[in-house]
């Protein structure tokens, strides 16, 4: 193959793989900290692929600086969600201990309930949000790049680190770590474990609500687009280990790059075959997942 065109699909990988990697962030910090499958994750990225449009279209906010008010609303969401929908089901079980497959289908039940709200208000159509910076795409020595997929990317990024500092740093962090080791012990020293789990899930949805108004300029808006983005996103997390923030963008990158090198060779819907494949032949190797650690 030629070598400009294996050059630029690892480029372009690496971009893309980034930004799922930022998606997956805060479906990584659910299932770290709660231990359950947010099977809905994707529908709150179509949420804040809608909340952008229209906040373009009715307020003429740039998708970009709707992030100030999408990342809000979403972690209000999240919060109510997770203390209405997904709380009493916590607390029905002893010790706060949660079945796996209750919370996924409690889960997938909000996720056909948001899509098909979505559905009835917005219609089929699909939609567009163009934003008003005319970046374009930049020559990175004699290779295009799309101007749009680097501030994704690197978002994700600087999400990561914050995210990661905010952890480290803080008491709420701090709080949300102890929690993810031993609910248990978390309880017993005085922490506020339901209000981490509401805080923990409002902060997830913040973030792919971040995601969502950074990836709007160029991703084609529908009721159903938060299902790929959602399947991936699992996909990321498990493959770069559970509840690992570096594990996120790592995972993503891999797919990223797996995806844009095999789409080279196969048409693109058999290079997300493929990636599958890949999928399964690593935690066949390391159950654990690239960043996760063994037990």
């Amino acid at each position: 193959m030629d070598l400009y065109i294996l050059t630029y699909a690892w480029l372009n990988g690496i971009l893309v793989g980034a930004m799922l990697g930022g998606i997956a962030l805060g479906l990584s910090l659910i299932f770290g900290v709660l231990r359950i499958v947010n099977f809905a994750h994707g529908s709150f990225l179509m949420l804040a692929l809608y909340t952008a449009f229209w906040l373009q279209k009715l307020g003429g906010i740039d998708p970009y600086l709707s992030v100030l008010i999408a990342a809000p609303l979403m972690f209000a969401l999240g919060y109510c969600v997770q203390c209405i929908v997904i709380g009493p089901l916590i607390r029905r079980e002893r010790a706060l201990v949660v079945e796996p497959i209750s919370a996924l289908l409690l889960t997938a039940g909000v996720c056909i309930l948001i899509d098909n709200l979505a559905l009835m208000a917005f219609g089929p159509n699909v939609r567009s949000t163009p934003s008003a910076l005319r970046v374009g795409s930049f020559m990175l020595g004699p290779f295009p790049v799309n101007s749009f997929r680097v501030i994704a990317a690197a978002a994700a990024l600087v999400l990561a680190t914050g995210v990661w500092l905010w952890l480290a740093r803080t008491d709420m962090g701090r709080a949300i770590r102890a929690t993810a080791q031993n609910r248990d012990a978390a309880a017993m020293s005085g922490i506020d474990v339901p209000l981490v789990y509401n805080v923990t899930f409002g902060l997830g949805c913040a973030l792919v609500g971040v995601m969502g108004c950074l990836i709007a300029p160029f991703i084609p808006i529908t009721p159903q687009v938060g299902l790929t983005f959602g399947i991936k996103s699992f996909i990321v997390v498990v493959l770069g280990g559970i509840g690992s923030i570096a594990g996120s963008l790592v995972g993503g990158i891999v797919i990223g790059l797996f995806e844009s090198l095999a789409a080279q060779f196969v048409a693109t819907p058999t290079a997300s075959i493929f990636s599958l494949g890949l999928f399964i032949l690593i935690l066949l190797v390391r159950p654990q997942g690239l960043m996760g650690v063994a037990k």
